[in-house]
């Protein structure tokens, strides 16, 4: 009996010794920036954040460690049609943080591929919203990538990344060209219209240097003809406008009277 009953203590003794080192396998560290999810028999609990040593009972017990630091994800190149239909390469970066880890780890299955795919068609979807440049300077364009286009881009992510957890924090591109099958003609069409944005300005400015030579000429009593005043005007805007060097031509009257020559 009193075998039996020393069996006893010593089994209970044990067992007590191993639910104590049970229980020790408890307790874990929480690094800086990460959130623990912890959920028990399948069930969530609750998400601790501080860091620290903390404890947690292992009996059905599983933990969820996620950063809460910032992630940058480069989207690959894609081909989207941008507002004029011209089809042009494009990629982006996205930075973005896990605000409510709970939601990451419950509403979806990887929140980091989650985010990815996301992100690549709203960047497709934002760009066929805007020309890829426009000769507004005020109104938005891909390539100047303007405020109203990266708030198009944030707000759209941001709004499809709520659910998970997901705080979008900015959205750039990264990676902006014409498709090559039209990059030669596109290049040539940014060339003239550069040359005619040129040829603008240049008449422009002759136009306002002859009107303010008439009227100095005017002022001084330097009076001309209607016939002389039409050529001075022709031919200063001719020297102006020419894109080569002028060579100036005297007229001579061989017969100052008039006459028959």
């Amino acid at each position: 009996m009193e075998t039996l009953i020393g069996m006893l203590g010593v089994g209970i003794l044990g067992g007590g010794a191993l639910l104590f080192f049970y229980a020790l396998t408890g307790f874990f560290i929480v690094q800086p920036r990460t959130q623990i999810v912890v959920l028990r028999f399948g069930k969530y609990q609750h998400t601790i954040t501080d860091e620290g040593i903390k404890y947690v009972f292992p009996l059905g017990r599983k933990l969820y460690s996620l950063s809460s630091q910032v992630v940058s994800v480069d989207l690959p190149r894609l081909m989207v049609l941008e507002a004029n239909g011209n089809p042009i390469e494009v990629s982006a970066v996205c930075l973005y943080r896990v605000r409510e880890a709970h939601k990451a780890v419950l509403e979806v299955e990887d929140y980091r591929t989650y985010v990815s795919l996301l992100a690549t068609a709203v960047v497709k979807n934002v760009c066929s919203h805007y020309p890829y440049e426009s000769t507004d300077p005020n109104a938005p364009c891909l390539k100047k990538e303007s405020g109203k286009v990266s708030e198009h881009l944030m707000q759209e992510l941001g709004e499809l990344a709520q659910p998970a957890g997901i705080e979008i924090l900015q959205v750039r591109l990264n990676d902006l060209t014409y498709a090559p099958e039209i990059a030669q003609s596109m290049l040539l069409r940014q060339q003239a219209m550069a040359m005619v944005d040129a040829r603008r300005t240049i008449v422009e400015g002759a136009i306002a240097t002859v009107t303010e030579a008439a009227r100095r000429m005017h002022n001084q009593g330097i009076e001309l003809t209607p016939g002389h005043r039409e050529a001075f005007v022709a031919n200063l805007m001719m020297v102006l406008t020419s894109g080569e060097r002028v060579q100036t031509v005297l007229p001579i009257d061989l017969d100052p009277k008039g006459g028959p020559s």
